[in-house]
């Protein structure tokens, strides 16, 4: 029998991926009461289930990298504030370049870095062989490291969110869909479910790329649309156990360990057989493409995987899925305050750096609703109304 719909809430947040239970943490650890947390399947059902776990410094705009010291300050410390256990293990991302345009961009950002506090190397190909022994670089002019960079687990961090925010009284509810925002002139006042409604002082849209047309629903146009990326897995390969993720910079193709095996992730393949590492633009309607996995890719992985490390030469795919990235215009988050719709916040659209930035996208947003505005950082650039106005703050970039 499944639990009877609350009447009204604080706040509810629709979507339980790892930014939805991590907002639902931080409004608990702020002492919120009355917060409804509505899952339509499974909590981790959705993007979250299907990353690659990465967590990184190395970005070329300002607000990513400081996004990313607060996010690894709290990865680091993850038992102490949940109480669950999670292991972020900081092995570094490793870059490679094969062209001297890939390796200027590569360089452009370390002036940022530097100022910023982010330990980041420069690297030639015999200093990347020496960190991961074996790997092939007779095709690469050099690279680039953050030893602090790593990678954790989705749906472990995910659990353990949402069994904290539990305990502090936080109620989630699997298996109810929302189907419509209730909204009354400038206010949004609630969810409506097949089950009912429930009215709220306040809704939070953590729904990833299911965002649009559950915001247009209230009268509000969010930019955002899926981009399916595939993810494959291969059994143990003992000589990659403890290595960096690694990236290719022109292909995107990148790959690290999950425990004895290796986990892969690659670009989509164009039908005249390129790569292609994120979207073009945006579409011109919202659609969802089918979460396949093409039979090429398999093919291309394999090649591409031999190609890069002799251990790699001889695996075996034990698994392969797909999964939505979240697309933007310019592959950042829409995080805060829907301008012009009180009682109506986001936190979707983060283009494939969900996993990494929850905690702290998290915490922010969460100070936007209870306090009327971010503290900690000022997320001002995050806000839908950059696509309104046409601001420019960021520089698109999947990588």
């Amino acid at each position: 029998m499944s639990e009877a719909l609350p009447r009204a809430a604080s706040t509810v947040i629709v979507g339980g991926g790892i930014v939805g239970t991590a907002c639902a943490f931080f409004l608990a650890d702020r002492g919120e009461k009355d917060v409804v947390l509505l899952e339509r399947d499974r909590l981790g059902s959705g993007t979250s289930k299907g990353g690659m776990g990465g967590i990184r410094h190395q970005f070329v705009d300002e607000l990513d990298v400081r996004l990313s010291l607060l996010a690894t300050a709290f990865w680091r410390e993850f038992a102490s504030f949940t109480g669950s256990a999670h292991d972020f293990e900081e092995r570094g991302y490793l870059f490679v370049a094969q062209t001297r345009e890939g390796l200027a961009e590569l360089r452009e950002p370390l002036p940022l870095y530097e100022r910023l506090g982010v330990p980041v190397e420069m690297l030639d190909p015999s200093d990347i062989a020496e960190i991961v022994p074996g790997i092939r670089t007779d095709d690469v002019l050099g690279g680039r490291i953050c030893r602090r960079d790593g990678y954790g687990d989705p749906p472990v961090a995910l659990a353990g969110f949402a069994a904290s925010a539990v305990l502090e009284g936080v109620r989630v509810l699997e298996g109810t869909p929302v189907e419509a925002l209730v909204r009354q002139g400038d206010r949004v006042t609630g969810v409506r479910t097949a089950d009912g409604e429930i009215s709220a002082e306040r809704v939070l849209l953590a729904t990833g790329c299911w965002t649009a047309p559950l915001a247009a629903t209230a009268g509000v146009e969010v930019p955002i649309w899926p981009y399916p990326r595939r993810v494959m897995e291969s059994g143990p390969v003992p000589a990659l156990t403890t290595a960096p993720m690694v990236i290719e910079w022109e292909s995107g193709f990148h790959f690290r360990p999950k425990g004895p095996r290796q986990r892969f992730a690659m670009p989509n393949l164009t039908p005249d057989g390129g790569v292609e590492k994120g979207p073009e633009r945006r579409p011109d309607r919202l659609a969802f493409p089918p979460l396949d996995v093409p039979a090429p890719l398999e093919p291309w992985v394999l090649a591409r995987a031999a190609w890069r490390h002799p251990a790699l030469g001889h695996i075996e795919i034990v698994d392969s899925w797909a999964c939505y990235y979240e697309m933007t215009p310019d592959d950042h988050p829409i995080v805060g305050a829907v301008p012009g719709v009180a009682g109506l916040y986001l936190a979707a659209g983060f283009s494939g750096h969900g996993f990494m930035h929850a905690p702290v996208t998290a915490q922010l947003v969460v100070e936007e609703m209870l306090d009327g505005r971010a503290s900690t950082l000022d997320i001002g650039d995050l806000s839908l109304e950059r696509f309104r106005s046409g601001s420019r703050p960021f520089r698109a970039t999947v990588l």
